[in-house]
């Protein structure tokens, strides 16, 4: 997340805005550490209940509160429940609504939440459409692909980098037929849960019972060479119906292309989102069984990957998901709007 949230304090106009942070962590961090320098005010707010959170937010006189946790463990939604601002808007960090009257608007774009499809149904907030739902800031000094790792090897490797807790029976299934379709094919599974011995040996019993070829499966522990594990891999899968966000992009930064799978549920969207905003949108499949083909003609066409691990960075650069220039202004501007709502609504 910390990629996604950089942005809202690096790039915002300072000569209009003044961004507070409350910081609801128990445990302070690398990452509260790197974000603390941009903010005007940050606040340390881990051992405070939520009344008193919710008071210093009044205090504050904060015009504009923005939740980036949802009903995830540890947020902050019975902070935004005593209302300590007059607008309060949530997104980034959660999938779906609040469900609470207190919270006016939510961050999306038209890829994850199409105009006209319905899904202001689903919420009790006010749907806002930013030019992308998120946007990305990726670690600094990054090497590019030199091209798709198939040319230097005898066969293709498939990657997931997303959480262990995604992968549905179903979805392996979907990639053992992957494998069946690829001659000599490998499929790395990289999990922060492969360091536990035994999630291992649960994981790899789980591929037996599915009649996975193990000699053929690669399980590797998350590490901090994560980005640079990449560079190795031709064709990233995502997970469904819970896709990848972060580790998406990540992909697409070092140049690996992702085959994704949606449907009209917003949350199985963001891999689907990610692609159109990148250009990318044919990689994205509405059924399992297109899902295998885009895998596996990409498997196919080594001069198309060739060009993909070349030019995708460049593409995400150029794409509204690394935009934080047309992002932030489009954001800012949701912030005025609303903040003038709020006001018209006292005045009526």
């Amino acid at each position: 997340m910390r990629h996604f949230v950089q942005p809202l304090l690096t790039g915002c106009d300072r000569t209009r805005f003044e961004v507070y942070v409350y910081s609801t962590t128990a445990e302070l961090d690398d990452v509260t550490a790197a974000l603390r320098p941009y903010a005007y005010v940050w606040r340390d707010m881990g051992d405070t209940s939520p009344a008193e959170t919710a008071a210093r937010i009044y205090a504050d006189e904060i015009d504009v509160l923005v939740d980036l946790a949802g009903h995830a463990s540890g947020g902050a939604l019975p902070v935004l429940a005593r209302r300590p601002a007059p607008v309060q808007m949530m997104g980034l960090g959660y999938t779906a609504t609040s469900g609470l009257p207190a919270v006016n608007d939510f961050l999306t774009d038209a890829a994850c939440d199409p105009p006209g499809a319905g899904h202001e149904r689903y919420f009790t907030e006010k749907l806002v459409r930013l030019p992308s739902q998120f946007c990305y800031v990726p670690p600094a000094g990054l090497p590019r692909s030199a091209g798709t790792p198939a040319r230097r090897r005898s066969y293709i490797l498939f990657g997931v980098f997303n959480q262990y807790r995604k992968f549905t029976d179903e979805m392996l299934a979907v990639w053992r037929e992957i494998l069946a379709r690829v001659p000599g094919g490998r499929l790395l599974l990289k999990s922060q849960v492969f360091f536990a011995p035994e999630m291992r040996s649960a994981a790899e019993e789980r591929l037996r019972r599915l009649d996975f070829n193990l000699g053929r499966v690669l399980l590797e522990p998350a590490d901090t060479g994560y980005m640079n594990r990449y560079l190795d891999v031709d064709v990233a899968l995502d997970t469904f119906p819970w896709p990848g966000g972060g580790t998406t992009c990540d992909a697409f930064y070092m140049g690996v292309p992702v085959v994704t799978r949606y449907a009209a549920r917003r949350s199985t969207r963001f891999g689907y989102a990610l692609l159109s905003h990148a250009g990318l949108a044919e990689l994205a499949a509405e059924t399992a069984e297109d899902y295998i083909a885009r895998a596996v003609g990409l498997a196919a066409d080594l001069d198309t990957l060739d060009a993909l691990h070349g030019g995708l960075r460049s593409m995400m650069e150029r794409s509204p998901v690394m935009d934080q220039e047309g992002y932030m202004r489009a954001l800012e501007g949701a912030y005025r709007c609303a903040l003038a709502d709020a006001e018209e609504r006292d005045i009526r």
